[in-house]
C-alpha cells in the first residue's frame, strides 16, 4: 500500500501550473526549474528503469517544486545540499512519517529493502527518510519486531 501515488505528483503538478516534460538529454534522473515564478521537472524516463524509481524521482521533485527548494547552478552563495536537505524532508514529513514507519514495523518490515518494498519507494530515499526522523528529530523506532 503505497503513500505516495504518482497522481499525487502528477495532481499537484496540475493544480500548481508545474509542467512535466520528458527529456532524455537530462544528465541526472530529473531535475526542477524556476524560471519567473513558474516551474518545471524535467524527467529523464531514459535513467528512470522501474516504476519504484519514477516514483521516488517524482516524489523527491514535488518536494524541490512544494518547498521552492531550489539553487542557481552558477550561483557561488547557494548550496546544493540544503535544497536536496529540504526535498528529502519534504518526502519524509508528507510520505515517510513516523506513523508510516511505525505501521510497516508493526507488519514485520524492519529491513531496509523490506520497507523499500512496503513503501514502493527507493531504499535510498526510504533509508534518509529513516534517517532524518531518527537523526533530526530524536524519534525511536524498533530495530526489529518485539
Amino acid at each position: 500500500m503505497p503513500l505516495f501515488e504518482l497522481s499525487d505528483f502528477y495532481e499537484y503538478c496540475r493544480e500548481n501550473q508545474v509542467d512535466v516534460i520528458p527529456f532524455d538529454r537530462c544528465p541526472q534522473e530529473a531535475a526542477t526549474i524556476r524560471d519567473q515564478g513558474f516551474y518545471g521537472v524535467f524527467l529523464n524516463l531514459k535513467k528512470l528503469s522501474s516504476l519504484k524509481l519514477l516514483r521516488g524521482v517524482c516524489c523527491h521533485e514535488l518536494g524541490h517544486v512544494a518547498t521552492g527548494a531550489l539553487h542557481k547552478v552558477d550561483s557561488p552563495f547557494e548550496l546544493v545540499e540544503r535544497s536536496e536537505y529540504r526535498a528529502n524532508r519534504y518526502v519524509a514529513e508528507h510520505f515517510l512519517t513516523p506513523a508510516d514507519f511505525a505501521q510497516a514495523f508493526s507488519l514485520g518490515y524492519t529491513e531496509p529493502w523490506q520497507l523499500s518494498d512496503f513503501f514502493e519507494l527507493p531504499e535510498a530515499d526510504v533509508c534518509r527518510a529513516l534517517t532524518y526522523w531518527k537523526e533530526a528529530r530524536g524519534m525511536d523506532f524498533p530495530e526489529k519486531e518485539p
